[in-house]
């Protein structure tokens, strides 16, 4: 294998290498895990809300119940004292009496304020179990997303790894004038420093080669370069 391909080698070992560690540097993981944390904080909060809801409408609930159990309680009371005969007096009785009246009103509201409150609960509980669902389906989106991305960066690690480790190999076989000198081609044109050649054109630009640069070529005896684009030439596998 002449140093030109060696060379080569090299070169696109590091342009590979450059190239996945920009991947890395822009893999979308940060932005889109940030985008969809701060949509799963707000559905926490709104599922939050669901549950404060719920409890409050339970405590609620709950303070009617005693009320009207409270109330049920006077009733049977002025009743016991209306029907028992516990009171003799007709202008008492009739106090008791709109004093019952009085109270099974106060029952009949409660009763509806109970069914009422019973209602939002029972909706209030249903639409926190929606939330709960969508929350936990959004948390499990998310960490199945950042394994993604994990795996996918380990992936391209690994990758540049072993690209480091052929870079390290390929350094000691090839001239350092060389690599400056294709460093140096690169630099100054944005282009790669050596290419190989493609049935009779350059690799890099494309142009055909004259018969003579070609003769240059596959002499191999000194360093040839493309007469458009200045790149360093070599035949692969000679």
């Amino acid at each position: 294998m002449q140093k030109l391909e060696v060379l080569y080698q090299w070169q696109e070992a590091r342009l590979q290498k450059k190239k996945l560690e920009k991947k890395i540097k822009n893999l979308p993981e940060k932005y889109e895990l940030d985008q969809r944390n701060q949509q799963l904080e707000t559905l926490e909060k709104e599922l939050e809300n669901e549950r404060n809801g719920v409890a409050e409408l339970s405590r609620e609930l709950k303070r009617k119940e005693d009320q009207a159990a409270k109330v049920e309680n006077q009733r049977k009371n002025y009743e016991k004292k209306l029907y028992q005969g516990e009171t003799q007096s007709a202008k008492e009785l009739e106090q008791l009496q709109m004093k019952v009246t009085q109270i099974q009103k106060e029952e009949a509201r409660l009763e509806e304020d109970i069914l009422e409150t019973m209602m939002h609960l029972d909706e209030a509980r249903e639409e926190e179990e929606k939330k709960a669902g969508k929350y936990k389906e959004k948390r499990k989106k998310n960490e199945q997303v950042k394994k993604e991305y994990t795996e996918e960066k380990e992936q391209l690690e690994k990758k540049v790894s072993q690209l480091e480790e052929e870079i390290v190999r390929l350094d000691g076989a090839v001239e350092e004038k060389l690599k400056e000198r294709c460093i140096s081609l690169a630099e100054r044109t944005g282009l790669r420093g050596v290419v190989p050649v493609e049935g009779a054109s350059c690799g890099g630009c494309k142009v055909s080669l004259s018969a003579f640069v070609l003769e240059q070529v596959k002499g191999g005896k000194e360093i040839v370069t493309c007469e458009s684009c200045s790149r360093m030439l070599f035949l692969p596998g000679q």
